[in-house]
């Protein structure tokens, strides 16, 4: 399978496509890359969006012609880095693709969007690894055809109907579980506890592990359905509080409390007590 990108990008030019590359801005190969090409041969995929600062370092789309060149027989010895992926189109205009990703690059609600990683071959690879194939084409949109990198070796897929897709509401691609996730938002709460509340993390380790004590946190957290980054902040703070100074809120919900009354009686209790300290 190693052999994969080279015998797929032969059956792709067979067929009469053209090969196109999605890389990761920030990637060493990008600027030896884009400055063998003209400025039509590529695009900036966050350039004209809400992600436009980012441009510099974001995610770029270009036309492959010569594959001896230095730099992409680099990325494809390295797979592992999960640098971006390979594609085929059916022409070399690159403007519905570049508008069919730059349409698909935020998720989330207005006011608190995040960027959705496309261009990261494990981001990429989960999305077709979950998606039932009839969602394929919204996905995949204008690309014929995908060779990436995923779980230890290169994978290839169809897109049974390759064209101009709107982005559906919701996006079947943003449901798709992330098996990091939970690390990752461990990891950033015990980094944001220590710069902010780096005293009581200190006290709260003479006695208990941190990692430990935020799981069970964490499992209330979703008993309770508490998802909200305010509610998260909210109860690992005033936890952290409680396991270290002592507190008298009552957590557990009443009978019949829905998780946002549940939240706004809980605050409300914290608040009136701090009050009373003062």
């Amino acid at each position: 399978m190693e052999h994969l990108p080279i015998e797929w990008i032969a059956r792709q030019q067979q067929a009469g496509r053209r090969l196109c590359l999605i890389l990761e801005g920030s990637n060493r190969a990008c600027q030896p890359l884009l400055a063998a090409r003209e400025p039509l041969n590529y695009r900036s995929l966050y350039s004209e969006t809400a992600a436009a600062e980012l441009a510099s370092s974001g995610p770029v789309i270009l036309l492959l012609e010569h594959l001896n060149e230095p730099a992409l027989v680099d990325l494809l010895q390295q797979p592992e880095a999960h640098w971006g992926w390979l594609g085929s189109l059916a022409g070399e205009d690159l403007t519905s693709v570049t508008r069919h990703w730059r349409e698909r690059l935020l998720m989330g609600p207005a006011g608190s969007q995040a960027l959705y990683r496309f261009h990261d071959s494990r981001t990429f690879a989960r999305a077709l690894a979950c998606l039932p194939k009839a969602h394929w084409p919204l996905f995949l949109g204008p690309l014929i055809s995908v060779c990436y990198w995923h779980a230890g070796t290169w994978r290839q897929a169809e897109n049974p109907e390759p064209g101009e897709y709107p982005v559906p509401d919701p996006a079947p691609w943003l449901a798709v579980p992330n098996p990091q996730a939970e690390s990752i938002l461990h990891a950033n709460i015990l980094r944001y506890l220590l710069t902010e509340h780096s005293e009581s993390l200190v006290a709260l380790f003479e006695f208990q592990d941190p990692r430990i004590w935020l799981t069970h946190v964490l499992e209330q957290a979703r008993a309770w359905q508490w998802r909200g980054t305010e509610q998260l902040e909210f109860l690992v703070v005033r936890r952290l509080e409680e396991a270290t100074q002592g507190s008298i809120i009552h957590w557990p919900p009443r009978t019949g409390e829905t998780p946002q009354e549940h939240f706004a009686r809980v605050a409300g209790q914290w608040r009136r007590v701090g009050r009373g300290h003062e």
